[in-house]
């Protein structure tokens, strides 16, 4: 029995073990081929989405390109104010009350309150170690703040003295 070896299975071969320089021309071909399919894929849906338009029977309908590009002008990182977004939300007669909502000052917490919440803050963080990627230098920090507010109570418990209030020549 013999097997007849033809060009093709040898040149193959040494194509296969790198004795034969490799043709760039159908990696290139390959590439245009890949290409060439994406480009039609494209267009075919394109054409189902345009048909799945027409079939609305619209007055002026977009394109099916139109459509889909139709976001692409919008814009999306302009930031609108609170003042605006209320304006938006309440009626206009309610102006006043979203001046009121504004000015109303924040709640005084105490020196006492600072501190105790930055001991929940601090045991927290500690007992999450493993979850949160914190570095000490920011715990560090937190419990500066802590010492801080530490520091400015008792400044404000301390007894003042007389001659602080008199002014002796």
């Amino acid at each position: 029995m013999s097997h007849a070896l033809t060009q093709s299975t040898i040149e193959n071969c040494w194509l296969k073990a790198d004795i034969l320089p490799k043709d760039n021309e159908s990696e290139i071909d390959m590439d245009f081929c890949a290409e060439t399919q994406v480009l039609l894929t494209h267009t075919n849906e394109l054409k189902e989405v345009q048909d799945l338009i027409d079939k609305l029977n619209l007055e002026n309908p977009l394109t099916a390109d139109e459509f889909i590009q139709c976001d692409k002008s919008e814009l999306t990182a302009e930031m609108i104010s609170n003042e605006e977004i209320l304006k938006v939300v309440l009626p206009n007669n309610h102006e006043q009350e979203v001046e009121e909502l504004n000015s109303d000052p924040l709640p005084s917490i105490t020196h006492s309150e600072a501190i105790e919440h930055y001991d929940k803050v601090i045991l927290y963080l500690e007992q999450q170690e493993d979850k949160f990627d914190m570095k000490k230098e920011e715990i560090r920090c937190i419990k500066k703040l802590r010492k801080e507010a530490l520091k400015q109570r008792f400044i404000s418990v301390r007894q003042t003295n007389l001659n602080d209030f008199i002014n002796i020549s």
